[in-house]
Parts: C-alpha cells; structure tokens; sequence
C-alpha cells in the first residue's frame, strides 16, 4: 500500500507542471541520499546557508547568493532588504515602514499577480506605471523615481509580453538613479547558462525556485549584488534565528518564518549543481519524448478524440518551451467550460490525472514532469475517458 492510500488521498499523475499544489518537482536518488546523510547529524545552519550561497553564487558569476524557502521568499528578503538595508532598528519595524524608502515600481503589464504581493509583504508600496494593455516606456519609468523609491520590481517567466519595458531597459533607468532592480525569474533556469543571464546584465536580486533545478519545492534561491544578499542573509530566519555574529534575536527581522530544514537545504544544493552537470538532452527531454510519442500513437485513433487537434509541443519533437514538452490537444468543437469538464474527468480516480492547462478549448500533456511509467496510466485513462 502507498503512503497516500494510506492516509487516504489520491496520487496524481503530473502531466502537467512542475505545480506548487502538486508538490513541485521529484527528487532524484542522489538528492535523497544527500538529505538522509544530512539527517544523520546536525550543523550550524548560519554556515551550511552562507557556503550554499557561495556555491551557487560562484556557479552563476555572481558577486554573491543565498539560499531561501522559494523565491516568493527571496523576493521578500530582497524587497525587505531594500527598504530596511542592514539596519536592526529598521528590520525591527517592517513592515511599518515610516520614513524609509518604501516604494516598490512595477509595470501594470508585467505583474505575475500572486507573486508580486511579496514587495508588499514587508510593507512595501507599488508604485504601477504604464498601461495594462500598451506596456511601459523608460521615460514613464523613469518619472516614477523619486526619494521614497526603494526598488524596481520585474517579472519574467517565459518570453517578455508586448510593450513591456525590457530588463535591460529597466536596469538601465534604474540604475541611473541608484535604485536597485528586483527580478523575479522563477523558473528561468534552463539552458543552465541562463542563470549567469541576468546579474551579467546588472540586476540587483534574482530570485529563482528550487523546484526548477529539481530541487525541493519548498527551497529557491537569490543571487545578485553583495550588499543586497548580505542584508538578506539578515532579513532571513537564520539572520533573526543566529547571524554572523550568533546573535540571536538581535536581528529582529520579517523573514523568521520562512524556515527551511537542513535536509533541505543539503537537498538544493546537491540538486543545483546536477542540473549544471547533467546531460539535459540524455537524461532529460530523451525520455520525455518517447513517452510523448507513445502517448501520441495510443491515442491519436481514440473515438472521443477524433476531431480534434493532436500535435506535439514543440513541434521540432526537441527540448522543451518552459519546462514543458509534450502532447498538445485542442478541442475545436468543444466550449472551454466542456473542455474544463473533461480535465476534472481526468481527476476522477486514483490516480488523477493532471494535465497542463485547461483554461480554453484545449490542454497539454505534460511529459517532461511525469515518472516512468505514468505514460501507460495516462494511456489508460484517455481509453476510458474517449474509447
């Protein structure tokens, strides 16, 4: 018997994402040897999350890093850090923010709504420029900068939408004035090489997802500029919790609750430095495509599915368009709500099948996340389903 019936909920089988509500990413063997060994004593988190970040920092040309419990986290840290500084008085206040520099700068056409509430966490407050629809100029940017701006926020996650003043552009303004950027780049981790992307351009703070690297959903991490990520190191819960200096309760600051486990940490990083090493094609996109075409050939002559679109996504049947490859279905004759009834179909038995998307009149099958052998099991409900 499963863990899961025996506490009684269903297992899923992810053709969908790397999705939070389904637990992240799968922790490969080695990473849980890792954390089993980490298990076996303890260690003064202070210097396991300071080497961390320098592992990590080094890897991506970074003047400096550290590690956090997922990037809604680093981005809180970041935004507290550049309100605050390393001040212990200010750190105190947060997220009363009086007489700091407090105001956050955000495109009304970049939001990753959800996400961006982490500038407000320690008490920060947006400033929106430029238009939801026609995007932002660096002139409209620019004119937004004044003696209470602490930072501005940016937002990535796939391709850059229409009229959204770039980050290059961004840093470019904000540096002009001494106002550090914020970026929000999650799951911008693949090629590995991107990941030196962005400090190289002059960010401030990049904060990405641990799940990403395939590490464990409750990590992330920071990387960016000295001074910043060592006021975060402050703002942490290890900085409240130790400090440099073991200084416990001196450093008073908003981050104590994002605490993270030794084993979890030991985890990230073990996990960060196999994604730089591995043979993404090989280990990868290789087997997530033969589960694709397997998928594909097994239900392409289903009687439910005819009529409707089949292809594989991306088309080329190499790599992957943001963490994602696989089998794309759209439903030309369907409503999105008939179309939404038939993705809740999917959930209906152990194991539920989840899939990517579902908001319109089609879904994906997400390939690259699923476990050997979740391919039959997809296969097997598509039969029930559309036989």
């Amino acid at each position: 018997m499963s863990i899961y019936k025996e506490l009684g909920v269903n297992r899923v089988v992810n053709a969908s994402f790397a999705l939070t509500r389904l637990g992240g990413s799968t922790l490969s063997k080695d990473i849980l040897k890792a954390m089993e060994e980490a298990n076996k004593s303890y260690v003064y988190m202070w210097d396991l999350m300071k080497r961390g970040g320098e592992i990590i920092a080094e890897a991506c040309e970074a003047e400096a890093g550290w590690i956090t419990s997922g990037a809604f986290n680093a981005l809180v840290l970041a935004a507290a850090s550049a309100m605050a500084g390393k001040d212990p008085e200010k750190m105190r206040r947060l997220p009363d923010t009086t007489g700091m520099k407090d105001e956050i700068i955000i495109q009304r056409a970049n939001r990753l709504l959800v996400y961006d509430r982490s500038m407000e966490v320690p008490g920060g407050k947006f400033v929106f420029v430029g238009d939801e629809r026609y995007g932002c100029t660096a002139e409209l940017m620019e004119n937004a900068i004044t003696d209470k701006t602490a930072a501005i926020h940016h937002a990535l996650a796939g391709s850059l939408r229409p009229g959204v003043l770039s980050v290059e552009e961004t840093v470019k303004v904000a540096h002009k004035h001494g106002v550090p950027v914020i970026l929000d780049v999650s799951g911008m981790t693949y090629p590995p090489d991107i990941l030196k992307k962005y400090v190289k351009m002059g960010v401030d703070v990049a904060c990405y997802g641990g799940k990403y690297v395939l590490g464990p959903n409750s990590t992330g991490f920071a990387i960016g500029k000295k001074d910043l990520i060592e006021a975060m190191a402050l703002h942490s819960f290890i900085g409240a919790e130790a400090g440099p200096m073991e200084q416990g309760g001196y450093y008073r600051s908003i981050g104590r609750g994002y605490k993270l486990d030794r084993q979890e940490v030991v985890a990230l990083i073990v996990a960060f430095k196999k994604w730089l090493e591995m043979d993404h094609d090989a280990e990868r996109f290789e087997p997530a495509w033969k589960r694709a075409r397997y998928i594909m050939k097994s239900i392409k002559k289903l009687p439910g599915l005819q009529g409707v679109d089949l292809s594989f996504r991306p088309a080329s049947q190499e790599g992957c368009v943001y963490h994602t490859l696989g089998v794309q279905l759209e439903f030309k004759d369907k409503t999105p709500q008939e179309v939404r009834e038939i993705v809740l179909s999917l959930r209906e038995e152990d194991p539920e099948i989840w899939v990517r998307g579902g908001g319109g009149t089609g879904f994906g099958l997400n390939c690259l996340i699923m476990l050997p052998g979740d391919e039959k099991l997809v296969v097997e409900r598509f039969e029930k389903v559309f036989g």
